[in-house]
């Protein structure tokens, strides 16, 4: 869907409001949402300003950005070039395909992307769908850590993240990073991450599977609670 915010430009300082394109957007957007089928309940809202204010190291990443909210922050910029080497290593292991098949995937759950969001997402599809490629990526390879403390075999960790993601759970870097993936704002949509493993294993089940055991494992680490021996078993696909 278009950007509303094109529709307002300005001249000399003052807003200039056009609309005739304001009309069409409107109908064009309104032809969209009727063609849906489904409904989407907000995954991924916004932290409150007065909590924000109050506390923003609480709420806002330090190391790394997942997703759109806090993308264009200057001072994540460093991670992008980790982020790009995992999206490579991905593709490899795509093996004849390429992470642009993915992406075209993507494309066709762009709606139900933007439909988790409490905020409206000013990105054009195109780039909002290689932001989600590229963030589950980089936040794959990291979880996998967390399969493998489930006693699943996964691939070793590249030297250029070994010393982002620890398999010991000890190093700081490590632990900055988790800090930043369970922040509220810092989040991508399931539907994302459950699509990029079914496109990698071939089968919606494996992808299910290791999704549990990423996120068993994750839970085991964050939580303060003690985990039940005997989990009940988690449909991921709701």
């Amino acid at each position: 869907m278009s950007s509303l915010r094109s529709i307002m430009s300005s001249n000399d300082s003052k807003p200039i409001f056009d609309e005739l394109r304001w009309v069409i957007q409107i109908r064009r957007t309104l032809e969209e949402e009727l063609e849906e089928d489904y409904e989407a309940p907000v995954s991924i809202s916004n932290v409150p300003k007065i909590l924000m204010a109050s506390d923003p190291d609480s709420y806002v990443p330090q190391q790394v950005s997942i997703g759109p909210y806090h993308y264009w922050r200057p001072e994540l910029y460093e991670m992008e070039r980790y982020k790009v080497s995992a999206a490579k290593r991905y593709q490899k292991q795509l093996q004849s395909l390429k992470l642009e098949d993915l992406v075209h995937q993507l494309a066709k759950l762009e709606r139900r992307i933007r439909a988790c969001y409490h905020n409206y997402l000013d990105f054009n599809g195109e780039t909002l769908v290689w932001m989600m490629a590229v963030d589950a990526s980089f936040l794959l390879e990291f979880l996998q850590v967390y399969a493998f403390q489930e006693g699943n075999k996964i691939p070793g960790v590249s030297s250029r993240m070994s010393h982002l993601v620890d398999y010991s759970l000890r190093k700081s870097a490590h632990n900055a990073i988790l800090r930043d993936i369970v922040m509220l704002e810092n989040q991508i949509p399931l539907i994302v991450l459950r699509e990029m493993l079914k496109f990698q294993f071939q089968s919606l089940e494996s992808a299910d599977d290791m999704l549990l055991l990423m996120f068993i494992g994750l839970f085991k680490e964050i939580s303060p609670f003690k985990m039940m021996e005997a989990y009940p078993n988690i449909q991921i696909s709701q």
